[in-house]
């Protein structure tokens, strides 16, 4: 088993973090323990709050990482000659599909209650704020002269739909028998919302 004195406080952050993320996407986080992820990184559990708060922080962290990867798929997704809402409907199907691909840590990242954290991970809030300005971004190709209230609080709400239909899809509870009734209704979402918006 390691001494905490072979790693550096960084390194140990980081092994913990990475383990933790492999764990959650094996099993979820409800299963989960801090004495798993200790056996994972060869130290004692003791050890994981000499470097974390608690487990909750731990899995703040992993959200981090999370949030991350979501930002690139949907950067990713959007083809550099592609409309606003093109853009949108690429982001939202990224979406769809980073969530029925990791299904585990989307459910830790937005369905798992964790109490937050007098100091969360510095970099939470920057990335939640990077994955609506994809959104907004393409908002204002869209409408020009909306206010920057206005591309704010349209982006929640265009998302609110799609990741509620993401989690929908998650739990079985859309109630419709296609196969591919989350992308067909993500798609309508995105299409009646850019009418909306452009009027």
């Amino acid at each position: 088993m390691g001494r905490r004195s072979d790693h550096s406080r960084e390194e140990l952050q980081a092994m913990i973090i990475e383990a933790t993320l492999t764990l959650v996407r094996d099993r979820g986080a409800d299963k989960v323990t801090a004495r798993q992820i200790a056996t994972a990184v060869g130290y004692t559990p003791g050890m994981l709050y000499s470097v974390f708060i608690n487990l909750q922080d731990i899995f703040l962290h992993v959200n981090e990482i999370g949030l991350r990867t979501l930002h690139a798929l949907c950067a990713e997704a959007v083809s550099e000659n592609a409309t606003p809402e093109e853009a949108i409907k690429a982001m939202g199907l990224a979406y769809l599909r980073f969530a029925g691909t990791h299904t585990h840590q989307f459910d830790l990242m937005f369905t798992r209650s964790i109490q937050q954290p007098e100091m969360p991970p510095p970099g939470l809030d920057n990335q939640i704020r990077t994955l609506f300005e994809l959104v907004e971004f393409q908002l204002r190709r869209l409408n020009a002269s909306a206010t920057d209230e206005e591309v704010h609080l349209g982006a929640r709400a265009l998302w609110s739909g799609v990741h509620g239909t993401a989690a929908l899809r998650l739990s079985d509870q859309l109630y419709l028998d296609a196969p591919d009734a989350d992308r067909d209704i993500v798609e309508l979402l995105v299409t009646s919302f850019v009418q909306y918006w452009r009027a």
